[in-house]
């Protein structure tokens, strides 16, 4: 169903959305403050991201790690709003020095376990920082500002300004840099900067080799490129629609190479369809599939192979699922993801006590399955390995999912009319009750979920 809220907002008129507007902005800040952005002059809004910046500098707070998300928000707004409103770059240039500059007090102010803040530095503020440097006509001070950034990394927050800084920087502004940083690695006396100066001209240089090594191969010569140049020079000649170069450059790299796997894949497909070459295509997506089984990949295989391949597929993942001796939770939910419900209950049948027990997250959803479709038994012995498991560990804040799948078995019971050679499910819970009787917590919560 379309969308069509803002065409009614518009029907609305001016005035009554900017009174509602206001009236948000007296309950919500970021509103309040989208406003003034909004019907502020070019130098007000510089004022107040300054005034932001000052209050980063002195705040005295401390952000934990549940509240890092929120604050990275903020972060971003700001850099946004710069973008937003800021006309000249060689300004903007400044403004976001300005920010990446705050990173010593933010990394001391807030826990960034798990890198949400480091991120905004690393990516949005760096990505601003070459957008108005390339923008800026003064490369002198795009230069200066960039060697007073990159040289003074403490907290890691601005090791991506290094990256492709041959590309993003360009000439002039690359040559002034270079001519700078030789001039100051040769005047420095303080040997931890010496370093740094050292450390960027030799990156840079190295980078600059590169370059020139990625350029000539885009003109047919042979030369050594690093891995993910390779790969660049594949896609380059993708574009060009030059599939079997693209091949050449794919093929240099080792076929046990598993740091790249998935972007070689991407660009294998794209060649074998450019090529038309089916069945190296139909090889690649069962080499993939082979290696995971999931339900995504089936049907990519499919996508290669034809829809009229899936049965016999199918029946030759059976066969060979049924070879590994031990129960494997992800082959059992890619049985369960293509319907194969029978093979699945037998599967069980043969395997479930093998089940390993790190497999909590993956087999409730299997015997729910299961038992969605009629195969009570199979379900139930899938809750009872969990259970035991449980039981065994005896950790009782698990104790509550253990509740959930007894009294899965107790309303499974009834609708299983041939239990074969498995315990009938009052023998198996005369025997969890002798067996773990002491476990007064949980069988103080199965009592009360019986109400």
């Amino acid at each position: 169903m379309p969308d069509n809220r803002k065409q009614l907002l518009m029907d609305l008129g001016a005035e009554t959305l900017a009174d509602t507007l206001l009236e948000l902005a007296g309950h919500n800040e970021q509103v309040n403050d989208k406003i003034n952005s909004l019907t502020s002059a070019e130098k007000v809004n510089i004022k107040r991201y300054r005034q932001k910046l000052a209050g980063l500098r002195n705040s005295t707070r401390y952000i934990g790690l549940e509240m890092t998300d929120f604050f990275a928000d903020q972060l971003e707004r700001m850099l946004a709003d710069l973008e937003a409103w800021v006309t000249d770059p060689c300004t903007g240039l400044d403004l976001v020095v300005e920010f990446i500059e705050t990173d010593a007090v933010v990394f001391e102010m807030c826990d960034d376990s798990d890198g949400t803040v480091g991120g905004v530095y690393l990516s949005t503020a760096r990505n601003l920082f070459f957008h108005y440097a390339s923008l800026c006509q003064d490369k002198e001070r795009v230069a200066t500002l960039f060697i007073r950034l990159a040289s003074k990394d403490d907290y890691g927050a601005r090791s991506s300004l290094m990256k492709d800084v041959v590309e993003e920087l360009g000439e002039p502004a690359l040559s002034l840099v270079l001519k700078k940083l030789q001039a100051l690695e040769a005047n420095e006396k303080d040997a931890k900067n010496k370093r740094s100066y050292t450390w960027m001209l030799e990156s840079i240089t190295s980078q600059q080799r590169e370059a020139d090594l990625f350029a000539a191969a885009l003109q047919g010569r042979q030369v050594e490129l690093p891995k993910p140049k390779m790969l660049a020079a594949a896609r380059a000649f993708l574009e060009k629609q030059d599939a079997e170069s693209a091949l050449a450059w794919v093929q240099r790299i080792p076929a046990n190479d598993v740091s790249h796997g998935y972007e070689i894949e991407q660009i294998l497909k794209e060649i074998y369809t450019m090529q038309g070459d089916r069945e190296s295509l139909v090889n690649l997506q069962y080499k993939k599939f082979k290696s995971y089984r999931t339900f995504e990949g089936f049907q990519e295989l499919l996508l290669a192979t034809g829809r009229e391949k899936r049965e016999e597929i199918l029946a030759n993942e059976w066969a060979i699922i049924c070879q590994n001796p031990s129960f494997n939770d992800h082959d059992a939910q890619f049985l369960s993801d293509v319907g194969m419900m029978d093979e699945l209950e037998a599967y069980v049948f043969a395997k479930v006590d093998t089940l390993n027990e790190g497999s909590y997250y993956i087999v409730p959803e299997i015997a729910a399955s299961l038992a969605k479709h009629g195969h009570y038994l199979a379900a139930s012995l899938l809750y009872r390995s969990l259970l035991d498991c449980m039981m065994e560990r005896a950790y009782a804040k698990s104790y509550h999912h253990g509740v959930d799948y007894l009294n899965a078995l107790d309303a499974f019971a009834p609708l299983i009319k041939d239990w074969k050679t498995f315990p009938t499910h009052n023998s198996y819970k005369v025997n969890l009750l002798l067996e773990n009787k002491r476990k007064t917590a949980f069988w103080n919560q199965y009592r009360r979920s019986k109400g």
